[in-house]
């Protein structure tokens, strides 16, 4: 049996599972190249039909990760959805686009534009096969599915979805029965984003270069101000004004006399604040000490590391595509109501042939070799090269955990520099680190309770002296770093490379960051990593079992 999962959404894509086993998901930005895109995920439609060989009758069931979109004409009109839909989140219409969300979840309208949101994707695919699945829902249950935790406190925080922004649920056998739920006019989950604005970032996408900027900064300049825009009053948060255009004008008066770095550090802290106090209460309200996490806001790796910090907090885990890319997976977790089990794989994308990669260099004349030995790749990173590493299947979610990666040595003096000038990024943005798990204690303290989900590199933890010292070029200022977990079953091919560094070095770790360009997606095809190489100017370039020297 086949079930197509489809988000429509912000940051669209689509996921495949054959006889309930999670087999082939993408993100639409990688195949169209337009990162975090809104267009329905029709290339990807097509490339998880083709390249899992069968067909649109193939597919016994296709499941929405979302009950409506209130502006249904968006829906309708293809290209003013793609162009409008969350297009700046403090523009009228989109403010607008807020209200009726919150608005029809409290009406009857809400039925029945579930029919309609049903009947527009009945033309798309047979009737028959269509269902659709609660935008939190499917959050909460790709958050817990996805875990072996038997019981469970699972928190859903975004921005808004289906017309909520907060839900809590408790878990149990793989059954989630919701307890508490905020409208979408929650302060919470638009805070951070009216932030990124002022701020001069991009909305809904630079949310992580305001916590890395945040360590820059002093958060108790401006922390009393910060908690007037966004609070826990112990019952409920705050509400948004549904006109967040004219909100985010006060604000950005208000702060017009600080610095972006204790804006940033301020607004950090506050969102860390606020949500622990949430956090706690319902910890101790359920007595449950397993907290599974997903949505946009829990993209934020410092609020993570404070969660897991919690003396309540037995285990924590967040989902690796935690957004709304991720909810085509939570979606048929949801509609399956499927037995907790951990990930087998985030490696669920296409992956290329080294016959098709071959025609490739060969009709771009590239010259290459084919390169068997993992020693001579980790020869090659301990003598401090900068190598682009394309292998196998593509990962699902943001992060790039060894297949599609830019891997260096972590010691280079001033690497940052050097990468974020290669990849035209922000220059105070920390670079990551992939560590081979049985060395983890050696680079980071208190990770107990949170190794499942630091394999996605979705958590920041203390790093140890002797991490400081050794592998600056991955530690933030404030003395943090988000790791990869890698154990050599997940990852045999990039784990050897990293186990042949750390005999060269002693190192057990490499420097890893997407492959990408800044404002582009992450590379797909070897034709993405190519184009990437050269812009970037990088030494290597691995491509499966070809070495491609700087062109």
């Amino acid at each position: 049996m086949y079930i197509l999962g489809i988000t429509d959404n912000h940051d669209t894509g689509v996921t495949l599972f054959k006889n309930n086993e999670l087999v082939y998901a993408i993100s639409e930005e990688r195949l169209n190249r337009e990162k975090l895109t809104r267009k329905f995920p029709i290339k990807s439609i097509n490339k998880t039909l083709n390249d899992n060989e069968i067909t649109l009758k193939d597919i016994d069931k296709v499941i929405i990760a979302s009950n409506y979109t209130p502006l249904f004409l968006f829906r309708m009109l293809n290209k003013i959805h793609a162009k409008y839909k969350f297009s700046s989140p403090f523009l009228l219409r989109t403010s607008f686009f807020f209200f009726l969300q919150v608005l029809l979840r409290k009406t009857k309208f809400y039925k029945f534009d579930k029919i309609l949101s049903k009947k527009y994707y009945q033309n798309k695919f047979n009737k028959k096969k269509i269902e659709l699945i609660d935008h939190h829902l499917s959050h909460a249950y790709s958050a817990y599915s996805n875990t072996d935790f038997n019981e469970a406190l699972v928190i859903t925080v975004d921005g808004m979805g289906d017309g909520l922004s907060i839900t809590v649920s408790i878990a149990r056998n793989n059954i989630l029965k919701k307890i508490y739920e905020e409208s979408g006019n929650s302060a919470v989950g638009r805070f951070f984003t009216v932030i990124t604005d002022i701020l001069g970032f991009v909305p809904t996408q630079d949310e992580g270069k305001v916590v890395g900027l945040a360590a820059y900064g002093n958060p108790d300049l401006l922390l009393k101000k910060m908690e007037k825009y966004l609070f826990y009053n112990g019952k409920n948060f705050n509400k948004f004004p549904y006109m967040s255009f004219l909100k985010k004008s006060k604000i950005k008066k208000d702060l017009c006399n600080y610095s972006k770095e204790d804006i940033a550090a301020a607004a950090q802290k506050n969102l860390e604040v606020q949500l622990i106090k949430f956090i706690k209460k319902w910890i101790k309200k359920t007595g449950i000490e397993n907290i599974c996490l997903a949505g946009g806001v829990f993209a934020n790796v410092k609020l993570n590391q404070k969660i897991h910090e919690l003396k309540e907090c037995k285990n924590i885990f967040i989902f690796p595509h935690m957004g709304d890319g991720g909810l085509c997976v939570g979606s048929i977790n949801a509609y399956l109501k499927m037995s907790q089990k951990k990930l087998k794989s985030i490696y669920l994308g296409p992956k290329y042939s080294n016959k098709n990669i071959e025609e490739i260099l060969k009709n771009r004349g590239i010259k290459y070799k084919k390169i068997n030995s993992k020693k001579k790749i980790a020869k090659l990173l301990a003598s401090k090269k900068i190598i682009g590493l394309f292998h196998s299947n593509m990962e699902f979610g943001p992060r790039s955990l060894g297949n599609r990666s830019i891997i260096c040595h972590p010691g280079i003096k001033n690497i940052q520099k050097i990468l974020n000038t290669k990849l035209k990024r922000t220059q105070f943005m920390p670079f990551t680190p992939t560590v081979l798990s049985k060395y983890a204690k050696k680079c980071y303290i208190g990770i107990e309770g949170a190794e499942y989900t630091a394999k996605y590199m979705n958590i920041t933890f203390n790093t140890t002296k002797w991490m400081k010292k050794n592998c600056s070029g991955v530690v933030h200022v404030d003395g943090t770093s988000r790791p990869q977990l890698l154990e050599q079953k997940d990852n045999p091919f990039y784990y050897d490379i990293i186990d042949e560094f750390e005999k060269l070095t002693g190192i057990p770790c490499l420097l890893n960051t997407s492959f990408n360009i800044h404002g582009e997606p992450i590379v797909c095809s070897p034709q993405d990593a190519i184009n990437s190489f050269r812009k970037a100017n990088l030494d290597f370039l691995i491509l499966n079992d070809y070495l491609i020297k700087k062109l």
